[in-house]
């Protein structure tokens, strides 16, 4: 299975395209006793993110993931620097919230699963699967 991800996030990333290999397990969240974030004795995990557009003090990006770990997109973007824009959970450095963290379905970030692709049922080929790109993770191009 593979998929791609569009993803708008804080700041400016000075790299057009960064491998983000940061463990992912469980951590102490006060709301709900624990939490994925980053975690150095957590599960193998990788992302590909690359720089689609640039923003006034924001990015769009598309993200790629070969693992699926819990938050795994949200919690990479925010180990590179870039934590999700509007992101009520994860900060810089992949970790809840210290102050008032959400909690892991809060909404109010720009995420969206835009591309599938795996084995067809069947066996014979592959399945294609996209769903149209919402407006806030279209490129200025594409509207």
């Amino acid at each position: 299975m593979q998929k791609d991800y569009r993803a708008v996030v804080d700041g400016v990333p000075v790299w057009d395209r960064l491998e983000v290999r940061e463990s992912i397990g469980p951590v102490p969240h006060p709301r709900l006793g624990t939490v994925h974030a980053a975690r150095a004795e957590g599960r193998a995990s990788l992302s590909q993110l690359a720089v689609v557009e640039r923003r006034v003090g924001a990015a769009l990006l598309e993200v790629g993931i070969t693992t699926g770990r819990p938050h795994q997109i949200r919690i990479h973007c925010a180990c590179a620097g870039h934590p999700l824009q509007g992101d009520p959970l994860y900060v810089a450095g992949g970790q809840p919230r210290a102050d008032d963290p959400g909690l892991p379905g809060d909404g109010g970030y720009l995420l969206h699963a835009w591309r599938l692709r795996c084995a067809h049922p069947s066996g014979v080929g592959d399945l294609h699967l996209e769903a149209p790109v919402p407006p806030g993770l279209r490129r200025a191009a594409e509207d």
